[in-house]
């Protein structure tokens, strides 16, 4: 009786429900992020520097002469560059008489050089150290004259071998010194150009006369007839010889021949051993 009573729906005894599942869906919001693009962050201590490279006035002095192939060289740019660290300061003068002076300038790093436009420069510039009070000795800057055509020549294959083909290839160019003392090299396309070689040093394998292509480049086919360093100059527009730097000529390598054998491994006379066989081949 007591266990029909639990089990009937008036029996003294309740279960209670299970309460919901909580919600999946993802839950919105519409707050937006802090904008923190003008929040003011507070300074970092220390301070600002600003450092001011200058190449005078000071207690040293230098000067110097500008030379040419022709003696000096008046009228010439002299430009004198002071180096600090990373930093360049830069003075250019003039020389009135081929000499030139700059006094009243800060001791340090100094790198010098000159040129004169259109024809003559100074490849590698003059480096050297000054004292603060020091007046420093002249120095001397020399310049190279470059102006008019210009040709570089290559042989292959180098050193070419006495009696074996060769091929000279030569790019003609006209070299001028620009207002900053560079030197430029334009190619001279459709120049007539002649290759001029001694009979007794140079066999000509192809005309000696041609024109340069597009680039100012050339090229002739020969061979040696001796060894050692033999001359060869190249004719621009029939009027201006100017000689190339080619490696000498090497000998001809001797062929190694191997010699008849006499012995008992040898196939000549007197041999005593097998002979060798012939090679043997599959169809």
């Amino acid at each position: 009786m007591l266990a029909a009573a639990a089990c009937s729906p008036g029996g003294g005894l309740s279960v209670e429900p299970l309460p919901d599942p909580p919600p999946t869906s993802a839950t919105t919001t519409s707050e937006v992020p802090p904008d923190l693009s003008e929040a003011a962050l507070p300074s970092a201590t220390g301070r600002t520097t600003t450092t001011t490279v200058a190449i005078g006035p000071g207690g040293a002095s230098l000067q110097g002469t500008v030379t040419g192939p022709g003696g000096p060289v008046p009228g010439a740019t002299v430009r004198v560059e002071r180096l600090v660290g990373d930093a360049v300061v830069t003075s250019e003068l003039s020389s009135i008489d081929g000499t030139w002076s700059l006094p009243g300038v800060h001791g340090g790093r100094y790198r010098v050089r000159a040129w004169r436009t259109p024809d003559l420069a100074q490849l590698e510039p003059a480096q050297f150290f000054v004292g603060a009070q020091e007046s420093y000795p002249p120095v001397e800057l020399k310049l190279e004259r470059f102006v008019g055509p210009h040709a570089a020549a290559t042989v292959a294959p180098s050193p070419p071998t006495v009696d074996q083909p060769a091929t000279v290839a030569v790019q003609v160019t006209e070299r001028s010194v620009d207002a900053s003392g560079i030197v430029r090299a334009v190619p001279r396309p459709l120049t007539r150009v002649e290759l001029a070689v001694s009979p007794a040093a140079w066999l000509l394998r192809s005309p000696g006369v041609t024109f340069t292509d597009s680039s100012g480049r050339a090229r002739w086919d020969l061979a040696c007839r001796a060894p050692g360093p033999q001359p060869v100059t190249v004719v621009v527009d029939a009027a201006t010889p100017l000689p190339l730097a080619l490696a000498p000529c090497a000998e001809a390598t001797p062929v190694a021949t191997a010699p008849a054998g006499d012995g008992p491994a040898g196939n000549g006379p007197g041999a005593t051993g097998p002979a060798a066989s012939p090679t043997t081949r599959r169809p």
